[in-house]
C-alpha cells in the first residue's frame, strides 16, 4: 500500500461508482422523463434514501475528511455522467450526496 493509498483509498472511488450504479439500476437514465409525475419522484426518492443509508454506513466506518468526501462526490458525479444522466439531474443528485455527507450527525 502506497502512502497515497493510505490517505486516499481507491475503495472510496469504487464505493461512489457502486452508489451511482445502484441508482442506474433502479432508476435508469431513460426514466428521467418520469420525474414530471409523482410516481417517478417517489421511486427516485426511495432509491436516494437507500443511497443515503449506504453513505451513513460508509461515513461511520471510514471517518472521511473533507478531501475524501470531495473525491467521493466527484467520482459519483462523473460516474453518473458516464451512465448518461442529464446535467441537471447529475448536479441535483451530487449536491444532495455532498450535502448529506457534510451534515453533522450525532
Amino acid at each position: 500500500m502506497s502512502f497515497f493509498d493510505r490517505f486516499f483509498p481507491k475503495a472510496d472511488i469504487e464505493f461512489a461508482h457502486q452508489m451511482a450504479d445502484k441508482i442506474a439500476k433502479h432508476f435508469p437514465p431513460s426514466g428521467e422523463v418520469k420525474l414530471a409525475k409523482q410516481g417517478g419522484q417517489r421511486r427516485l426518492g426511495g432509491v436516494v434514501e437507500t443511497v443515503f443509508g449506504d453513505l451513513d454506513i460508509w461515513k461511520g466506518q471510514a471517518h472521511p475528511g473533507w478531501i475524501r468526501k470531495a473525491r467521493l462526490g466527484n467520482a459519483f458525479r462523473w460516474r453518473l455522467v458516464e451512465l448518461g444522466y442529464s446535467k441537471e439531474f447529475v448536479e441535483a443528485l451530487t449536491e444532495g450526496v455532498v450535502t448529506h455527507l457534510s451534515a453533522q450527525r450525532s
